[in-house]
């Protein structure tokens, strides 16, 4: 018999468990949480946030799901190994069910499509999102002139770039100097990988990297997060700072380069395919709007719960 608990803080052993549990389906199934909920989880105990455990007889977690407030709502996530089963459905009813009534609360679903799942509790198809990859070596260059983020000095600039160049975005926008620091403590976080381009004195653009390591093939660079100041577009600063981006990644040993963006961000999608990016794989976003309608879940009670597209691009 599978049991389904919801609460708002953890333990030191329930955090070691869930920790645990995500890094095997991580490493099995490629099933994660997205970073904005996985900085959450790792951080201090705050509101906005919200965890749903599913366990067996046993006590062994199956299953977990978690709430974060984001910009503009709250960003669900759900890790369970396989596809999405009657567990998923009662972890994120569960789940939506603690949140405060009438919350807009977006699922992300890596690489699935789960559309009759997500209209039982109440959720809709919205966003898509493309991973893209290419694999090194890169014959493009660029002259723009780039230098790394400064830990203690640069974050009240980039806050407010990020913030303009976000603002309609649900997990990317909004931030604050606590969130931006909680990325500063992450142990993937190089400020060597984080460039900058000033102009007139200000910050104009930048291209945060990230590098993962232990892939079988070798290194994976991501661009993780890349925007260009409203105040600077139409000076091609997008393309530069993707290939100002693309150099160092290549310099600190990637075989592989790998971006997210939204499906509906055309010329976003054709800067990368003109670098040579393809499409590796999409998740799809489900979502409900503030005011919602209850969903019609009496069956779902008794059933046994992916930046985001950080790319703002001229």
């Amino acid at each position: 018999m599978v049991q389904v608990r919801v609460q708002d803080s953890l333990s030191s052993a329930e955090h070691a468990q869930v920790l645990s549990f995500l890094d095997t389906v991580a490493e099995t199934e490629q099933q994660v949480l997205n970073d904005h909920l996985r900085s959450d989880l790792m951080g201090s105990p705050r509101a906005g946030f919200t965890a749903a455990f599913a366990t067996d007889g046993h006590g062994a977690l199956v299953g977990y799901a978690q709430a974060s407030a984001a910009n503009d709502g709250w960003l669900l996530g759900c890790v369970r190994h396989g596809a999405p089963d009657a567990i998923t459905e009662r972890l994120l009813h569960d789940l939506l069910d603690a949140l405060p009534a009438g919350a807009t609360a977006t699922w992300w679903l890596h690489d699935g499509i789960a559309d009759e799942l997500a209209a039982r509790i109440g959720l809709r198809p919205d966003r898509r999102l493309l991973n893209m990859r290419r694999t090194f070596p890169l014959e493009v260059t660029t002259d723009v002139v780039t230098r790394p983020f400064v830990v203690g000095i640069d974050e009240p600039a980039w806050l407010a770039v990020n913030n303009a160049a976000f603002a309609w975005h649900g997990e990317q926008g909004g931030w604050d100097l606590a969130t931006l620091q909680q990325r500063e403590r992450e142990p993937w976080f190089d400020p060597d990988g984080f460039l900058l381009h000033e102009r007139d004195g200000r910050l104009a653009a930048f291209c945060w990297t990230k590098l993962h390591t232990g892939a079988a093939d070798g290194p994976v660079g991501e661009i993780y997060v890349i925007a260009v100041d409203p105040r600077f577009h139409g000076l091609g600063l997008g393309r530069a700072m993707t290939v100002a981006g693309l150099r160092h990644l290549q310099s600190v040993g990637a075989h592989t380069a790998m971006l997210y963006v939204d499906g509906e961000n055309t010329a976003a999608i054709g800067l990368y395919r003109n670098l040579g990016f393809a499409v590796a794989h999409t998740d799809q976003s489900y979502h409900r709007g503030a005011g919602h309608a209850a969903a019609n879940t009496a069956d779902t009670a008794n059933t046994a719960k992916i930046e985001e597209s950080p790319h703002d691009v001229d």
